[in-house]
């Protein structure tokens, strides 16, 4: 994916703040910002979705959940749940 370099202005205790993260999950001050970025945008758009008429949401999202079988193991036994053995 394509950068495009930017600059901001934080607080020094923003900064120290994002350097601390950083250091704790060993990533760059850039990574820790990108992600911090990225899950703002993901609420804004779901925020606006939710207050947006059922017209302007993503009509995908409505089938979450159709399927559901109330199995909670499937994962594990999934052979018995295929193919109903024992």
């Amino acid at each position: 994916m394509a950068m495009t370099r930017t600059q901001i202005h934080l607080t020094e205790e923003q900064r120290r703040q994002i350097q601390r993260l950083a250091e704790a999950r060993h990533k760059t001050m850039a990574e820790v910002i990108r992600e911090a970025v990225e899950e703002y945008m993901i609420q804004q758009i779901d925020t606006e979705d939710s207050a947006a008429p059922a017209s302007r949401a993503d009509p995908l999202r409505d089938i979450i959940g159709l399927g559901a079988s109330g199995i909670t193991d499937g994962s594990i036994h999934h052979d018995r749940d295929i193919h109903d053995d024992d």
